[in-house]
């Protein structure tokens, strides 16, 4: 009996996990998609990726249930408790990061084809980034290595650090010419997107620690002190 409860239990967490990578998979496609269809003026996949995002929405409410008729009826101990606790917070993480990649899509609509007053070469490497900082805290907590995790935390500062490029160049732009204003508005948009992915791909490995050494470092003061 014990064992056949041990297994269903074990069943149960692994369909929370499994649904979890598929909407970590769901929201990195949307951002990449979100990056490629602006680069490519490409506003049909623009439009894909705002009517995709009802599909991330609903897998979140699903994620959601499941955790919270999992804490109910199986009133986990310590580790499972936190894994559930863990999953809660990364959907919410994920769901976020979808809806940035669907601002993303509707500046590529607003752009509406025009010319790109400069090439796209800072966005797509701060997408490249942010997508990179988020399967690495995947990849740690599958591998349960917090190292891994805690190096995704300082790989966030190189975002911000051309985020605040971006905003500084786009500017000089505006200053320019007023032709200029519009589409920088919406470049500078795209780029404070995909600096707030970082910032849930940051939030994915804090919990990700939480997970699996039952440390909150959420609010560390010194966060570029963390030992790596």
């Amino acid at each position: 009996q014990e064992n056949i409860m041990l297994t269903h239990l074990e069943m149960e967490l692994e369909q929370i996990k499994i649904k979890i990578f598929q909407m970590a998979d769901y929201a990195m496609e949307a951002v990449s998609a979100s990056v490629s269809s602006l680069k490519n003026s490409d506003i049909e996949r623009a439009k894909n990726i705002i009517i995709n995002d009802e599909r991330i929405n609903r897998l979140e409410i699903e994620i959601d249930d499941e955790c919270i008729k999992f804490l109910v009826t199986r009133q986990p101990a310590a580790s499972d408790l936190r894994f559930i606790l863990a999953m809660l917070k990364i959907n919410t993480d994920l769901e976020r990061i979808a809806d940035l990649a669907t601002g993303i899509a509707k500046e590529t609509i607003r752009i509406n084809g025009a010319p790109l007053i400069k090439p796209l070469i800072d966005i797509p490497r701060m997408s490249d980034i942010a997508l990179h900082m988020i399967s690495t805290a995947f990849t740690a907590m599958t591998e349960k290595d917090v190292e891994k995790a805690k190096s995704v935390i300082t790989m966030d500062t190189e975002i911000d650090e051309i985020n605040s490029q971006i905003y500084r160049e786009l500017f000089t732009y505006m200053c320019e010419s007023s032709r200029n204003i519009s589409q920088s508005f919406s470049l500078i948009t795209v780029a404070k997107a995909l600096e707030r992915v970082g910032d849930h791909a940051k939030n994915i490995a804090e919990r990700a620690v939480y997970y699996i050494q039952g440390e909150d470092i959420r609010h560390q003061k010194h966060r570029d002190d963390i030992r790596l």
